[in-house]
């Protein structure tokens, strides 16, 4: 993991729980609680009352747990917390591969979170985690990204004069 941890803002959270609401449409729209997912993204980075997760593993524990358990949208509060979560592990350099393990998880957290326990969930989230070479996968994606960013400049235009 690189020494600096990139942590997703609310704005990053919100573009990512529209994305699901625009794959979903049936879904029920609505933030319910803003300072809730703010909430989550302050304590992953520094944490309260003197204790803050350390691991990369420990954070993405208490992203997921907090952006359920504490429900901050109408709906897809599951959908948006595991996907939020990988993409933190990714820009973290880590690839989560999760299964259908985690959806027990996931419905726990909403339940009663109190009764999760972290040490299974940081076994799982370990287990279905692997480092990946972040500037090679980036790389990799050099031409679409480039093409995208062109893309949004021209409004999807060849001609970069229209």
């Amino acid at each position: 993991m690189a020494d600096s941890v990139w942590y997703p803002s609310v704005e990053d959270v919100l573009s990512i729980h529209d994305d699901i609401l625009s794959e979903y449409p049936q879904t029920g729209r609505g933030v319910q609680g803003r300072g809730d997912i703010e909430f989550a993204l302050q304590y992953i980075d520094g944490g309260t009352f003197g204790t803050a997760p350390e691991t990369i593993h420990e954070k993405a524990f208490h992203l997921l747990r907090l952006l359920v358990a504490n429900h901050p949208f109408v709906d897809a509060n599951k959908r948006t917390a595991l996907n939020t979560t990988v993409v933190f592990y990714f820009l973290n350099g880590y690839r989560f591969e999760y299964d259908a393990g985690v959806r027990s998880l996931l419905k726990q957290f909403g339940v009663d979170q109190a009764e999760v326990d972290e040490s299974e969930t940081l076994a799982y989230l370990q287990s279905h985690t692997a480092e990946i070479d972040l500037p090679g996968e980036i790389e990799a994606w050099r031409g679409d990204l480039v093409q995208y960013g062109l893309d949004e400049l021209t409004g999807g235009s060849s001609d970069p004069n229209d």
